[in-house]
Parts: C-alpha cells; sequence; structure tokens
C-alpha cells in the first residue's frame, strides 16, 4: 500500500509539475556537457604541451604520394617519425619510382636537424625542419598538427618524392620497446 502511494504521489507531481523532471534532466546534460568540455580542453593541452616541448612521435595511418596522389592504409604500428630534443628517428615507408612504383622504408637517424620551427596558429601548429639520411638525401619534414581533433599531417619532402601521411602524435614514451 506504502510503495502504491509513493508511486501515485510521484505520478501526480509529475503531472502537476512537468518542469521537475525536465530540470533534472537538463542538469544531468549540462553536467555530461560540462564533462566532454573538460575533457576537451584537456585533450588540447595535452597537445599544446606535447608539440611545444618539441618531443614528440608521429604515428602515421596512411599515406599518398605524387604524382597522381595515390593513397594506402598504413597499418604496421611500427612506422614512425620521433622528434627528440637532440636527434631525429624516421621509420616510415616511402615510395620508390615514377612509372613503376613500390614501397621501401626511409630508416634513418640524425642528430642534426636544420631549420627548426614551431608556430602555433588558429587551428593547431605548424612544425617544419628538414633533416639529412646517411646517403645525403635532404628531407623536409612539415607537420600540420589539429589541436581539436587531434589529426596530425606529416608531409615529407625529398627529391624523389612528396608523400603525404595522416595520423596522429604521441608521447615519446607511448611507444612500444621492441
Amino acid at each position: 500500500m506504502k510503495g502504491i502511494r509513493v508511486w501515485l504521489s510521484a505520478a501526480v507531481l509529475s503531472i502537476a509539475c512537468p518542469t521537475l523532471s525536465l530540470s533534472a534532466g537538463q542538469d544531468r546534460r549540462q553536467r555530461v556537457a560540462r564533462e566532454r568540455e573538460v575533457r576537451q580542453q584537456r585533450f588540447s593541452a595535452r597537445i599544446d604541451s606535447l608539440v611545444s616541448s618539441g618531443e614528440f612521435q608521429f604515428l602515421p595511418v596512411s599515406m599518398m604520394w605524387s604524382p597522381r596522389m595515390q593513397s594506402q592504409i598504413i597499418d604496421g604500428y611500427y612506422y614512425y617519425v620521433g622528434i627528440f630534443k637532440e636527434q631525429l628517428q624516421v621509420h616510415m615507408p616511402v615510395v620508390v619510382g615514377r612509372a613503376l612504383t613500390y614501397n621501401a622504408i626511409a630508416n634513418f637517424d640524425t642528430d642534426s636537424l636544420s631549420g627548426y620551427r614551431n608556430e602555433k596558429n588558429d587551428t593547431g601548429w605548424k612544425v617544419s625542419f628538414s633533416a639529412e639520411d646517411e646517403t645525403g638525401t635532404t628531407y623536409a619534414f612539415v607537420f600540420t598538427i589539429y589541436r581539436v581533433t587531434g589529426r596530425a599531417v606529416l608531409d615529407m619532402i625529398s627529391d624523389s618524392n612528396l608523400i603525404q601521411y595522416t595520423g596522429t602524435i604521441v608521447a615519446n614514451d607511448a611507444m612500444p620497446r621492441s
């Protein structure tokens, strides 16, 4: 009997005062929206911190190359460009050849970066520099990193290649050790 009275009281209250139930729903939606906004702010701050430190790794997901802008998904987590305070590590798939193309790996470490620039803009960051591998090939690296989505685009340019990679950046210690 007591349960029926409570249920009836709640039913009468919801009919008599519909704003009570709407108010509770609105409060919950506002709280959830605030939580999402705080998470987004933390995410953007993390991106800012990684890029401004000058120490991060780029992990590609796809690549496109010239001259016909062909594309390919990259499904190996072991490809990366690692930027460290005193060193650059590159282990990335590249495309060799013009008429008949095939994949190869740009795999080099260097401690001489030239022209390093790190600029914040309205949408995120632009990081650019050049480096030379052990054969003397010069590569230009241009990263465009978006604060809101975390998307990162790397244009890696050499005399024989223009390849655009899309992926994300992570902290240097987040890479699996092999």
